[in-house]
């Protein structure tokens, strides 16, 4: 009997000691408190991975043995749980409700030392409220064979960020951008020191820049034309986001 005990509770010793991690599909680490900004709605009813509003999920499992993984919706902000599509193996849905956890019977499993397929994925079709940002938290966590939670979790933020709301924040942290329509050069003025950074849509960097108070350029010259994201952040930490388009 003993033996027995001393068994199960190795067995459940793995378990809390097994390590969740996630990135995107392009290999950026997700990490517990991350806000995620897409500036554009998806198509949430033919979701591809090269839609601008497409978020890849990637889970890994460092432990040797398998983790069964849910989500909970932690909250959202001006969105209804519609227009959306949420996927972790073996489901896929287009309605979320806040508290409730995915899959709502059973978990995804994460094989031992492995990580899941490229099926995992979030997307947001909701256009909002009009009074602001799209925001869904989003809490992965580990549940054992009796479903309670256990290890660490990852928690972060998929935000849609409504036009307005982006000027209202570039006007926020002093920017001034001349134009979003670009040739060879981002051009804007700012009201104080800052870093500029370049992301492709799939949201990988591809450059950075730390601008100074007044007249400032960031070279596109060499990119493809297609959309891109700015992420501006002041001396301050007054932070906004900008779509803008190379020709």
């Amino acid at each position: 009997m003993k033996k027995i005990l001393v068994v199960i509770a190795c067995f459940y010793s793995v378990l809390s000691f097994s390590q969740l991690t996630m990135k995107k599909l392009d290999g950026t680490p997700i990490l517990n408190g991350d806000v995620l900004t897409f500036n554009t709605l998806g198509n949430a009813e033919e979701a591809a991975s090269s839609d601008p509003a497409y978020l890849g999920l990637k889970i890994y499992n460092s432990s040797a043995s398998n983790i069964n993984v849910k989500m909970r919706l932690i909250s959202m902000v001006n969105a209804d749980g519609n227009n959306l599509q949420f996927c972790i193996d073996p489901i896929c849905v287009g309605t979320l409700t806040v508290g409730n956890a995915y899959p709502a019977s059973g978990s995804s499993i994460i094989p031992a030392n492995g990580q899941n397929g490229n099926f995992d994925h979030f997307i947001n079709a909701n256009p909002g409220t009009g009074s602001g940002n799209v925001e869904y938290v989003l809490k992965f966590y580990m549940v054992n064979s009796f479903g309670a939670e256990i290890g660490n979790s990852i928690t972060f933020t998929y935000r849609y960020a409504v036009l307005g709301v982006q000027t209202n924040a570039l006007a926020n942290a002093g920017i001034n951008v001349k134009s979003t329509l670009v040739k060879s050069q981002l051009e804007f003025d700012a009201n104080a020191n800052g870093t500029a950074e370049l992301y492709d849509v799939n949201g990988r960097m591809i450059s950075s820049l730390n601008y100074i108070s007044g007249y400032n350029y960031l070279d596109v010259s060499n990119l493809n034309a297609a959309v891109y994201i700015v992420n501006f952040t002041t001396e301050e930490g007054k932070k906004a986001a900008l779509k803008i388009i190379k020709k």
